[in-house]
């Protein structure tokens, strides 16, 4: 299942700022099945939205900072 494909990044109904976040979960805890990077330790995910009103930024990781 590919969670981050174009159909979720340019359909303005949906929330690819969750499912981006999703992914970045997914990869970081080693369950994103088939496209798992492998040696993730810490990844960064990013989304925006509103008419480039609204940001977010977010780094996952394995370890306590």
């Amino acid at each position: 299942m590919e969670l981050l494909g174009w159909g979720a990044q340019l359909q303005p109904d949906r929330a690819s700022g969750m499912l981006r976040f999703l992914e970045v979960a997914l990869q970081v805890r080693g369950e994103a099945g088939e496209h798992q990077v492998d040696g993730v330790r810490r990844a960064l995910g990013q989304a925006y939205g509103g008419g480039s009103q609204f940001f977010a930024m977010w780094v996952l990781g394995t370890e306590k900072p």
